[in-house]
């Protein structure tokens, strides 16, 4: 009697994004929650010691490009203060900075160490020079998310760092006058 083999079912693209999106055990990570389902959704290691874990690769990436984007939000939000003209024409780009920001804040542990201040940001004192000085800061970032996104070990958030960085370059073809 000829028995053939059985194969496993496929999996749909679904479950295999949602497999990839939980299994941040790649990275050392995982979401917690409570028992009831729900949870700050903030990684944690898998390690159960009460001493802070060693940091995984991307929290220390994640870390990086929080910072920055935090940065980028604050030099925003001071030139719209100072200039508050300027304000309507940099709405989506602001809206743009906390999306990443809030996509970022959950991949960093409250154990990781802070990301060392850079100077605080001054605002040019006219228009031209307020929206040059706040679009090679964009650049720069840009420039950095890919970086960052290269440096990933996960392919899911190399691929979350390098949509940010796509988004900024969106932003900068369009960048107000």
């Amino acid at each position: 009697m000829h028995v053939s083999p059985v194969t496993p079912p496929a999996l749909s693209r679904r479950a295999v994004i949602i497999a990839a999106g939980l299994g941040l055990s790649a990275t050392g990570c995982r979401i917690t929650r409570d028992a009831d389902g729900t949870g700050d959704g903030a990684p944690s290691t898998s390690s159960a010691t009460s001493s802070p874990p060693d940091l995984e690769p991307d929290v220390g990436v994640a870390s990086e490009a929080l910072a920055q984007v935090r940065g980028l939000r604050e030099a925003l939000t001071a030139t719209t203060t100072r200039l508050p003209d300027l304000a309507s024409g940099l709405t989506v780009v602001s809206a743009m900075h906390a999306a990443h920001e809030a996509s970022l804040v959950d991949a960093v542990p409250t154990q990781a160490p802070s990301t060392p201040g850079t100077r605080a940001y001054t605002v040019p004192r006219g228009r031209t020079a307020a929206l040059a000085r706040l679009a090679a800061a964009e650049k720069r970032l840009h420039t950095s998310l890919d970086a960052l996104a290269l440096r990933a070990e996960s392919g899911d958030f190399a691929r979350l760092l390098a949509s940010m960085g796509a988004g900024v370059g969106q932003q900068l073809a369009r960048w107000p006058q």
